[in-house]
C-alpha cells in the first residue's frame, strides 16, 4: 500500500486543481449571490412602490365609487348630512356589486332587504323610506335627520286676496310727523 512519489504527487496535483476549479466554482457562487441580492432588493423596492400605487388607486377608487355617492346621498337627503352619515355607517355599508351600489348590513354584509322582501336600492326615496319606516331606536333617529319630502308648496292654487279699499277707514294717525 505504499505509494511511490510520483503517484503522491499526481494525487496532490489533481487535488490542487480540484481545490482551484471549487475556488473559481465558489467565486462564480458568490458572484451570482450577489447580483441575485441586489436583483432582489431592487424587486423589493418596485413591489413597496407598486403596493403602495395599488393602495392610493384603490383609495381613489373608493372615493369615486363609494363615498362620493354617499355624502352625495346623505347631502340630498339630509340637512344635517354628517350626522345621517354616522348613523348610516354605524348599521350599513355601501358596496358596488356589478356595477351598481348595494346597501349592505354592516353586521354580516349581506344585502339590506325591506319589508316587502325586496332589496333596498340607493335611490334616495327608496332608502329614506326604508330608513324612517319602523318604531325601533334606529328609524326614530333617521326621522329626525331624514327630510322626507321636498314638497316647496310652489304648486298650490293660486288664491286672491281681498284688499279692503282704502277710503272704508281712515287711516290711524298717531301724531309722530
Amino acid at each position: 500500500m505504499d505509494k511511490t512519489q510520483e503517484q503522491l504527487e499526481a494525487e496532490l496535483a489533481t487535488i490542487k486543481a480540484e481545490l482551484e476549479t471549487l475556488k473559481a466554482t465558489h467565486g462564480e457562487v458568490l458572484t451570482k449571490s450577489q447580483s441575485r441580492k441586489s436583483k432582489i432588493a431592487e424587486l423589493e423596492a418596485a413591489n413597496t412602490t407598486l403596493t403602495s400605487e395599488v393602495s392610493a388607486l384603490k383609495d381613489s377608487l373608493h372615493q369615486v365609487t363609494i363615498d362620493g355617492p354617499l355624502k352625495a346621498m346623505s347631502e340630498s337627503i339630509s340637512s344635517a348630512s354628517e350626522l345621517w352619515l354616522e348613523q348610516f355607517s354605524k348599521s350599513y355599508r355601501l358596496e358596488m356589486k356589478d356595477g351598481t351600489l348595494m346597501i349592505l348590513s354592516a353586521t354580516d354584509g349581506k344585502p339590506v332587504i325591506d319589508k316587502a322582501g325586496k332589496v333596498v336600492p340607493f335611490e334616495r326615496d327608496s332608502l329614506a323610506k326604508f330608513l324612517t319606516d319602523g318604531d325601533d331606536a334606529r328609524a326614530k333617529a333617521f326621522r329626525v335627520l331624514t327630510i322626507t319630502s321636498r314638497a316647496s308648496g310652489g304648486s298650490a292654487a293660486n288664491v286672491t286676496r281681498k284688499v279692503a279699499p282704502s277710503d272704508s277707514k281712515p287711516a290711524i294717525k298717531f301724531g309722530l310727523r
